[in-house]
């Protein structure tokens, strides 16, 4: 995924608004946690490009990992559940490692990914990606499935839209 983890961070946010009803954090401090969620895994590109020198695909370094996400993920619900109305930041661990499984599922649909590193080294990706164009991420854009990453900013955008409209 190139363009739509932030905007797919807003649809959980969304969504996650209407299921959960949170009242430990202001509607704004939610849904910026979702939505840094969804981007974070990414920023392991800073590594990436200048102190890696690119030596392996960004996919392949930890924050990619299920097996980090996973179990951050499960220890935050697991102490929101138990002291539920006492833990500020268990609610907030929860929702930003469940977007950041949200993230590497996404980059899972077209991008290889370790994802049980460092138990199984292979990458897994559902759709591939024929290196046609230079640049690199030309083959990207043009690939069909970037009209899915389309669809989800267009989906965002509405329900942004609606939001604003509702609370106006």
């Amino acid at each position: 995924m190139f363009i739509a983890h932030i905007p797919s961070g807003y649809i959980l946010a969304d969504l996650l608004d209407k299921k959960l009803k949170p009242n430990l954090l202001s509607r704004k401090a939610f849904y910026s946690t979702i939505m840094l969620g969804a981007i974070f895994p990414d920023i392991d590109l800073f590594y990436f490009y200048f102190l890696d020198q690119r030596s392996v695909h960004h996919h392949q370094y930890f924050l990619h990992w299920f097996s980090v996400w996973i179990p951050l993920f499960l220890l935050a619900f697991a102490a929101w559940k138990i002291f539920k109305q006492h833990t500020k930041f268990a609610f907030i661990a929860m929702l930003f490692s469940g977007a950041a499984l949200l993230h590497i599922c996404l980059d899972t649909f077209v991008g290889d990914v370790w994802l049980f590193a460092p138990f199984i080294n292979r990458s897994y990706v559902f759709f591939e990606v024929t290196a046609r164009y230079q640049p690199w991420w030309l083959n990207f854009i043009f690939h069909w499935s970037f009209l899915v990453e389309l669809v989800i900013c267009a989906y965002a955008f509405i329900l942004y839209i609606r939001k604003n409209k509702a609370l106006k």
